[in-house]
């Protein structure tokens, strides 16, 4: 079968071979490949004269404000202790403020018995839901110091995290700092391990290389860090759902610059379903269109206030990879397929061989920047499964977009309250 399908290969011509491969072009690996690889190159290269290769700081931390710790969540009586635990034992100079945005399962009542005997916590319950978004702002109103952390209540923070979190923060032109956020539960279901490796891919090495390009257009609503000027400045976060890259783009558009924390480890659960998943990334696949499409779309005008290249390319790059690529991706595909219908299982299997190879190359990056070798040399084992991942986050990809573009599907989202979608919602 091999030397059957070696043959095949030589059969087709070179320019042939380049055709066929060129939907490669049109899936997340390239894309995030070239660039991680060059920033790796540069990194190993710039180490034998610092003798240092990228980690986490070792020796003391220099910059450590307060910081106003907020934790906003629904229906999170299960996990908001340890999420509270994880930031009281992380980080000593830190106000805590959870926010309990109109649970029923108990969730102030847990809050309030890890917060009694803890100075600096502060509880506070909504009796009607109102949205993560209107509960951050709610935890801002309370908020004391002039940096923000917020985490999610579901989600744990490693020894250092805030720490490292805090330092890109030294730069006065920095106003949020991207965290790394990895699955907390990765051995619950094949599903939750693919995800986990796409967390390190995409999180943690692109975001690291995206933010050395001056590119960085999210910071994760599970942790991140703000300056609290900047976000009273801006009128705190929006409605919608995808506040935290809305936020971001606010941000970027008044000026400021994103840092970005590599090695700042917040844990949080992913789904363990397939069917979780698919309306997970529905949510948050769309935001292409809700942002950078309507409601962001001058970020790209010259004549508007604070304007820079950084933002317009930022814009090009969503717009063409997570718009354009999406669509031409299945159309190419299934053009091809048509094409050599007659080797499809040859094609598809050389498809598969080469996306092998970039996803490969991504992997040799992760391992070179990894702070947790053995926990990611694990996760690599997911890598001859991802190809068929990426397939499954592409047809996820046409179907967010499609109902955002033509039925406008955020405006039905759950994810905030129908009365707070018909105050406020439009975009």
């Amino acid at each position: 079968m091999l030397v059957t399908w070696l043959h095949w290969i030589r059969s087709l011509r070179s320019d042939e071979i380049l055709l066929v491969l060129g939907v490669l072009l049109l899936v997340d690996a390239p894309r995030y490949a070239y660039s991680a690889v060059l920033m790796a190159l540069w990194d190993a290269l710039r180490s034998l004269w610092t003798g240092r290769l990228p980690g986490p700081e070792t020796g003391v931390y220099e910059y450590c404000p307060p910081v106003s710790v907020i934790i906003a969540g629904y229906n999170e009586a299960d996990t908001i202790a340890k999420t509270m635990e994880s930031v009281w034992n992380r980080y000593p100079c830190a106000q805590m403020i959870v926010v309990d945005d109109g649970s029923n399962d108990g969730m102030t009542a847990a809050a309030e018995k890890f917060a009694a005997g803890r100075p600096g916590v502060l509880v506070i319950r909504r009796d009607r839901r109102g949205g993560k978004s209107s509960a951050l702002n709610i935890g801002l109103h309370y908020a004391t110091s002039e940096i923000v952390v917020t985490v999610d209540a579901d989600s744990r923070l490693s020894e250092n995290a805030i720490y490292e979190l805090l330092q890109p923060l030294q730069n006065p032109q920095v106003a949020a700092v991207s965290a790394t956020v990895l699955a907390w539960n990765p051995l619950d279901s094949l599903c939750a391990f693919l995800q986990a490796y796409e967390y390190r891919q995409t999180i943690f090495i692109s975001r690291l290389s995206r933010g050395r390009m001056g590119m960085l257009g999210i910071v994760s609503g599970a942790f991140g860090a703000f300056r609290t000027s900047v976000l009273r400045q801006l009128g705190g976060w929006d409605v919608g759902p995808g506040e935290d890259g809305d936020l971001i783009l606010r941000i970027r558009k008044a000026g400021y610059s994103i840092g970005v924390a590599p090695y700042a480890n917040c844990f949080t659960n992913v789904p363990k379903s397939w069917v979780r998943l698919f309306w997970q990334r529905c949510r948050w696949d769309r935001t292409v269109i809700t942002f950078e499409c309507r409601k962001h779309e001058e970020m790209g005008f010259p004549w508007k206030a604070n304007f820079r290249w950084s933002n317009v390319f930022l814009m090009l790059e969503r717009w063409f990879f997570n718009v354009v690529c999406v669509y031409t991706f299945w159309l190419y595909g299934i053009w091809v397929l048509t094409v050599y219908q007659g080797g499809a299982l040859n094609l598809l299997a050389l498809l598969y061989c080469c996306g092998l190879c970039v996803e490969l190359l991504q992997m040799l990056v992760l391992l070179f920047y990894s702070d947790r070798l053995r926990h990611d040399l694990l996760l690599c084992l997911a890598l001859p499964l991802y190809p068929f991942y990426q397939i499954f986050m592409k047809a996820v990809d046409i179907f967010a977009l499609t109902r955002e573009i033509f039925f406008h599907a955020s405006g039905e989202d759950n994810f905030v309250p129908l009365h707070v979608r018909k105050a406020t919602w439009r975009w």
